[in-house]
């Protein structure tokens, strides 16, 4: 009778190299689709709707369109200019602006000219279409 002798297996050590890409992926996909900055929000009123037509018209029209400036009241200035005239015209007893979206605004000159309104006067500001 033959005895055999029991052989032993010697396993393979385990690679960690599939394990590592793996984890690296997860990371880099995890970096890609977080969002590092806070969005900060502007509130913007439209007015309120009514049946009749028949209100007080705004003190203060505003339009941000024009390349040579903004337009107050129709008349055009630099910007830093027309933020003065507002102050003026708060000075004077404007309490209400109307914020005019015409031509190629885009939506980050609206926001800037908001910010830049409402932190230079107290206007109730309005914007219409």
């Amino acid at each position: 009778m033959r005895i055999d002798a029991i052989r032993v297996r010697k396993r393979k050590p385990l690679s960690l190299t599939s394990l590592i890409d793996v984890i690296f992926l997860l990371l880099l996909f995890f970096m890609l689709t977080s969002t590092f900055t806070r969005f900060a929000k502007v509130e913007i009123s439209g007015g309120s709707a009514s049946a009749s037509a028949g209100g007080k018209p705004p003190d203060v029209l505003i339009r941000v369109d024009d390349p040579a400036g903004w337009r107050i009241n129709g008349q055009t200035l630099a910007e830093d200019a027309a933020i003065l005239e507002l102050a003026r015209l708060q000075v004077a007893g404007a309490e209400t602006a109307v914020l005019l979206v015409r031509g190629e605004l885009t939506s980050q000159d609206l926001v800037s000219a908001v910010e830049r309104i409402r932190r230079n006067t107290q206007l109730n500001l309005s914007v219409a279409r």
